[in-house]
């Protein structure tokens, strides 16, 4: 009774929905967000691509669904035995058994949970319950039936429990088995067995490969057994490609599978927004004729639709427990596209299926998607453009519209539409032709400049030898000496700074033994250290930026720069004074400051060269980077040698032991700082129900 009042209430809400399509209504009444992504696979919301328009009711549990070359939906609805044949509207045209008495009981079907339809109109059912795949004509005649195969090939405990079916052009069955691990069962058109396809590999993690090196043989049988993921569901496109659903992957939950066996989606992860600890748990797919990818989620209730490459399309749909509402899933179970663009889901709890039409915006972005992997991009742009009026968030529009200037030469256009998109390769592309025309038509003034740039260099050092010498003689040199000497202490910081340079243990000796050297200064130059830093942040191409300088928290930045810095002082000084070393913590925070010297004179020219580089120069960018920390590291070392005046073998030891106590605080401080969090939100929650109470 309860079944049939949830199923009339889905029902009274498909048709009030429907109704209230011809009245102008809003998109936000639907029970679910639509998600999609930008250019670089961080999730966005976008507007609707599909909207739920009916129900198709009279099923319990049905397993799997699918749509022919003639708009037939097959169903297999596995509570009731048998297999349903209706029409796009959800009229019934035939079933199998048709519902009378079974003259042969080989066409009695047992929970079947796979089907699979010939160009020829030929039914292959996976009749899980009979253990066996049952052939039907295009009539629903019983025509023959395959059952276990026999071969010394296969396990001795192999059960042959078939879930899931498709063949290829040559009439050869991939079978999903359930619980099997071994990969897609692969048999002949007369049954035999013809091997294992698309198995997936076990996965290792380095403990693993340690303890196989390590641990006996007797250890390793005790160890629990690991298995590779199994293939739950499947399909197959109009090419032959076979897309697999895989479970117990970190990644490549989903395979594309060419005939070799070779997934050609590249162990892709379609959960990196989920961690590692998370998975989608994908139930089944189906693929239309452009090689657009519709999965269900089980566990969440989501659809997910992913281009030909794997790139997320849209996200929509939800749990039916958390709002039982039209729209929601409870246990979605099989999913299908018919040409139209239209998708049926099966759920296999409330026993219904429940169509989605696709808006105008799905229509659009699937169109602009075919036109772009066709190469089309020229067609593709008007259609981004209509995609940008719609959603001016849609950046993925932007690419396609960069797509299409730099394959009609405009590469100016083309290098703006990459940046909307955050479009690092092709915004590369990009620069580089406009790089290379500047440079085509320039180089001749540039050869000129940077030559007589060299000569009026050269006559300038000419002219300051002749008169250093000039000075020399007439003992203006004492002057100038006198005079510096007069100069403020400020000076003196720069001079020593600019020494460490050049003579970097000479300056660091004077630095440390010097009394004109302050801390004021020391603290400015640390300042300043991070302001470049910051700085260096801001002009850094974003092709080369790891974050967009938008999203960057300067309260973050800042907590990082200043809590490292200043954990290495007090870790270099602690085991200094344990180590008897002359360094007082002025005298050690005065000279660290100094090895930061070549960051800030350096590290904002290499993040500006960032600017007139491509991806394929990264490698220049990467050594600069590298040679600066390098070098600042080496100073760090020579500035602990000299103040604490250790010998080389003894400033390798106090280095050594500082980095592992800079090690321990930073453990230390960041348990306090848990622990202080959880007091602070015992207190806070302790204080709200108190509150509540009184």
């Amino acid at each position: 009774m309860r079944r049939v009042l949830l199923k009339w209430m889905l029902s009274l809400t498909a048709i009030l929905i429907t109704l209230a399509g011809f009245a102008p209504a809003s998109e936000a009444a639907l029970p679910y967000r639509t998600m999609s992504t930008d250019a670089s696979g961080k999730p966005i919301p976008a507007p609707h691509g599909y909207v739920p328009d009916r129900l198709i009711d009279g099923l319990q549990n049905p397993e799997h669904i699918l749509i022919n070359a003639n708009e037939e939906l097959y169903v297999a609805d596995t509570g009731n035995d048998r297999v349903v044949i209706m029409d796009m509207e959800g009229q019934i045209l035939r079933t199998i058994p048709d519902g009378g008495e079974v003259a042969d009981q080989r066409e009695q079907l047992r929970r079947p949970e796979g089907l699979y339809v010939t160009d020829a109109g030929e039914l292959y059912v996976a009749d899980t319950g009979s253990r066996r795949i049952a052939v039907f004509d295009a009539e629903g005649r019983f025509v023959r039936e395959y059952t276990s195969p026999e071969s010394p090939y296969l396990p001795a405990n192999y059960l042959f429990v078939p879930a899931k079916i498709v063949l290829d052009n040559r009439g050869y069955m991939y079978i999903a088995n359930k619980g099997g691990y071994q990969g897609l069962l692969q048999l002949t058109s007369e049954g035999e067995f013809s091997g294992f396809f698309g198995a997936n590999k076990v996965p290792y993690s380095w403990i693993d490969r340690m303890k196989r090196r390590f641990y006996t043989e007797e250890q390793l049988r005790e160890e629990q057994q690991k298995l590779p993921g199994a293939i739950t569901n499947m399909a197959m496109d109009s090419r032959g490609f076979i897309y697999t659903v895989n479970r117990g992957l970190a990644q490549g939950e989903i395979k594309k599978l060419s005939l070799g066996g070779k997934d050609l989606l590249n162990d892709t992860d379609f959960s990196p927004d989920l961690g590692p600890l998370n998975r989608f748990s994908f139930e089944a797919i189906t693929v239309d004729r452009h090689g657009i990818m519709t999965v269900i989620e089980s566990a969440g209730g989501r659809i997910y639709q992913y281009d030909s490459e794997g790139k997320r399309l849209f996200q929509f749909g939800n749990d039916f427990s958390v709002s039982p509402r039209f729209g929601l899933f409870r246990r979605p179970t099989g999913v299908a596209v018919n040409q139209q663009g239209d998708l049926f889901v099966a759920d296999g709890d409330l026993g219904v299926i429940q169509v989605f039409k696709q808006t105008e915006f799905g229509e659009l972005v699937h169109q602009a998607v075919v036109l772009d992997e066709e190469g089309r991009y020229a067609e593709a742009k008007p259609v981004w453009e209509r995609i940008l009026v719609l959603d001016g968030m849609f950046n993925r529009a932007n690419q396609g519209i960069a797509k299409a200037e730099y394959a009609a030469g405009r590469y100016e256009e083309a290098r703006k539409h990459f940046a909307l998109a955050y479009d690092k390769e092709g915004y590369s592309e990009a620069f580089w032709q406009i790089r290379m025309s500047w440079l085509l038509r320039y180089f001749g003034s540039l050869a000129t400049l940077l030559a007589a740039a060299w000569a009026g260099g050269s006559l300038w050092a000419a002219i300051k030898r002749w008169r250093g010498r000039e000075m020399s003689d007439s003992g203006a040199a004492d002057e100038l000496q006198t005079a510096s000497s007069r100069k403020s202490s400020w000076h003196t910081g720069w001079r020593l700074l600019l020494r460490v340079l050049r003579q970097p243990v000479n300056g660091m000796y004077e630095i440390a033994n010097s009394p004109e050297t302050k801390l004021a200064f020391a603290f400015t130059l640390v300042a300043a250290a991070f302001a470049v830093h910051v700085a260096g942040l801001a002009v850094t191409s974003f092709v080369f930026a790891d974050t967009l300088f938008a999203d960057v928290s300067l309260l973050s930045e800042a907590l990082k720069f200043f809590l490292l810095f200043s954990g290495w002082i007090l870790s270099n000084y602690l085991v200094g004074s344990v180590m008897k070393g002359e360094g007082t913590l002025r005298k050690v925070f005065i000279v660290n400051s100094y090895a930061l010297a070549p960051f800030l004179f350096f590290n904002l020219p290499v993040r500006l060269m960032t600017n007139v580089l491509t991806l394929q120069e990264q490698a220049f960018f990467q050594i600069a980077i590298a040679g600066l920390v390098l070098w600042v590291l080496i100073l760090l070392f020579i500035a602990s040698q000299t103040v604490h005046n250790f010998n080389a073998k003894e400033a390798i030891g106090i280095n050594t032991v500082s980095l592992f106590t800079f090690a321990c605080i930073g453990i230390f401080g960041f348990a306090l700082i848990g622990l202080l969090y959880q007091a602070y939100d015992f207190f806070i929650q302790f204080g709200r129900e108190v509150i509540q109470r009184v």
